[in-house]
């Protein structure tokens, strides 16, 4: 395993559970993608922190398995979580959430140069209520 290409990712996750997204976004190249959201830069993580965090002031996030082949790191995440803030057009529920979540990154030398995201923002938007009404007559 390469423990380089590890490590930058799990002090990812660990600067993200700590809301500290001046930290996560030094561990990106300065032309970082993320090609879930089409996000570019630096800039896009500190946006995208921004964003959760006024959404889910108090989210945490383990990581349960970190799994490196060549220069991609896979990570499965479970994160929990408070609405507090505005989320994909849900107003705050004040509802407990919890999210899985499979990332892959791709890791040069030594900083996280692109970065793919799957969510499971069916089950958070189940658990936000946004489904409550649907179908109802």
């Amino acid at each position: 395993m390469d423990t380089e290409s590890t490590d930058v990712v799990r002090r990812f996750f660990e600067a993200w559970s700590r809301h500290d997204v001046e930290a996560a976004a030094s561990l990106m190249t300065e032309d970082f993608v993320n090609n879930s959201s089409q996000g570019r830069g630096r800039d896009s993580v500190r946006e995208e922190g921004a964003y959760w965090f006024t959404a889910f002031p108090d989210a945490e996030v383990a990581v349960e398995d970190l799994i490196t082949q060549g220069d991609k790191v896979v990570a499965r995440i479970h994160a929990t979580a408070t609405h507090r803030g505005e989320f994909l057009g849900t107003a705050p529920t004040g509802r407990a959430i919890q999210l899985d979540e499979i990332d892959i990154f791709r890791v040069e030398g030594g900083s996280i140069a692109e970065s793919w995201s799957i969510p499971d923002v069916f089950g958070l938007l189940n658990q936000l209520g946004a489904f409550e009404h649907a179908g109802a007559a």
